[in-house]
């Protein structure tokens, strides 16, 4: 009785286990920094090439500076594990795995591969679709070589369809064009490896053709607001299959810039973990203290971070590595370990202070000093209302003379903040209101604000006078926020 299945079904059945592209091409990029670890490698490169063809297909081509792969029998057979080098090759089908979820027709798909002695030998070995059991290796010369990196290394390429491609922005509203994709990538590849980013374990870039576009991925990191008890630590444990060490820290997040990371929202609190640095699991709160996600923690965020070479000491996951098997008695083991450490989430900073309740702080300052009858101090008025698409200012003072708006950031404002007054400013004049002064308070601004403020002052609004921004923090107008 013969029980092999055809090669193509194999294929086509093993092509669901990634929801995005992204998460197929950290399966890729796993690999790589694998290598970079295992063979203690100073040079890390890996690097992303994406070209967008005439029918919306996208060709992808991901190049690493690793040793190459001396032995690719192993590499192509499905469960084997044989040539897994660090914890990153836990277990022996994500390649194949990858590769399916790319290429399910299994018919554009190429991998590139040459060791040191091969590279001065000027040769390389190639294997390509269609996935088969007798694959055989093409041994070929130098010069048609894909990729751009010099030295030993791998190169593996393939087609996409645009709609695989367009998966890069899954969570984020709307339609984004290609290079707005890449740049969410960015943003994910900086989330999932921003551990091994920091400890200089991989560098990554990102480029294309069109644009051009060029970036190099940086850590994407949460920061800080301050932390609960108690205060960040390492310490050694063992969850059931040898010690290994743990980093942790919980606390109120500040809500960061990117898209869609450390956002202070339900999609972006709880707790997450990463092994060596590499996200795996995260939104965390029903498996640790039976919990339901709530408003009420979106400032709240626990990292964990296990760190071990060995294998058994590390909890299971999935075949796919987008998450930790639930029911793995190492996994288990780590929730009653956080859980006891940290009794339950906070729904709040003990003595912290809302951006909300220092607006209306603002406010109360502001009705006190000002004595005018006319006046009008609201934090909640709305403007575009004869639009008919009202959008609420944060902060509106008239003393009877002079009109300005407020837009608030409680710690660091960026540059869309400026935008956002320059809606209110727009908004206002659009209901018939003129403007005096345009305030972006704070507690600090990044560098980009001060030129863009200067920038938008020269231009001029819908009535003809120039927009008249400024910027000012808290202290500034009586408010002792952050305290020292």
């Amino acid at each position: 009785m013969d029980t092999t299945p055809s090669a193509q079904d194999l294929w086509e059945g093993i092509a669901g286990h990634f929801d995005s592209i992204t998460q197929i091409l950290c399966e890729f990029i796993d690999n790589s920094i694998s290598n970079f670890d295992g063979n203690n490698l100073s040079t890390r490169t890996i690097h992303l090439q994406f070209d967008q063809q005439k029918n919306g297909d996208v060709t992808i081509q991901i190049e690493d500076t690793g040793t190459g792969m001396g032995n690719l029998e192993p590499v192509m057979r499905l469960g084997d594990r044989t040539s897994r080098e660090t914890p990153l090759n836990e277990h022996g089908f994500g390649l194949k795995h990858a590769l399916a979820s790319a290429n399910p027709d299994n018919n554009k798909w190429k991998l590139f591969t040459r060791t040191e002695a091969e590279f001065k030998k000027r040769k390389f070995r190639l294997i390509e679709a269609p996935y088969k059991y007798d694959l055989q290796p093409k041994e070929l010369s130098s010069d048609k070589w894909p990729g751009g990196l010099n030295g030993a290394g791998t190169v593996i390429q393939f087609d996409c369809s645009e709609m695989m491609f367009n998966t890069i922005q899954k969570g984020v509203k709307g339609k984004a064009g290609f290079e707005r994709c890449l740049d969410y990538l960015r943003e994910e590849l900086g989330y999932t490896y921003a551990g091994m980013i920091e400890k200089g374990k991989a560098t990554i870039t990102i480029a294309s053709k069109r644009g051009p576009y060029n970036r190099t991925v940086e850590a994407v990191k949460p920061q800080w607001v301050d932390y609960y008890k108690p205060e960040p630590g390492i310490v050694q444990r063992d969850l059931g299959g040898g010690k290994l060490t743990i980093e942790y820290a919980f606390g109120e997040m500040k809500e960061g810039s990117h898209v869609k990371h450390y956002k202070r929202n339900m999609a972006t609190s709880g707790v997450e973990i990463r092994i060596n640095g590499r996200i795996l699991s995260s939104r965390l709160f029903q498996e640790i203290w039976d919990i339901e996600p709530h408003p009420s923690y979106n400032h709240f965020l626990g990292t964990i971070n296990l760190v071990s070479d060995n294998r058994e000491a590390l909890p299971r996951t999935r075949t796919s590595k987008n998450g930790i098997r639930s029911g793995d008695e190492k996994l288990e083991s780590l929730f009653q370990w956080i859980k006891n450490l940290h009794t339950t989430p906070e729904k709040r900073l003990a003595g912290a202070i809302s951006e909300g309740e220092l607006v209306k702080e603002l406010a109360e300052l502001k009705s006190k000093h000002i004595r005018g009858k006319q006046k009008k101090i609201s934090t909640e008025f709305s403007v575009f209302t004869k639009v008919g698409s009202p959008v609420d200012v944060d902060l509106y003072v008239y003393d009877g003379n002079e009109l300005v708006i407020y837009e608030a950031k409680k710690d660091r404002a960026d540059v869309q903040d400026l935008y956002q007054l320059l809606m209110y400013w727009d908004g206002a004049i659009s209901d018939g209101r003129k403007p005096d002064e345009g305030i972006l308070i704070a507690a600090d601004f990044s560098p980009g604000v001060k030129p863009m403020l200067e920038l938008l002052n020269l231009k001029k609004d819908e009535l003809g006078n120039h927009y008249n921004f400024s910027t000012k923090k808290w202290a500034d107008e009586g408010i002792q926020y952050p305290k020292l």
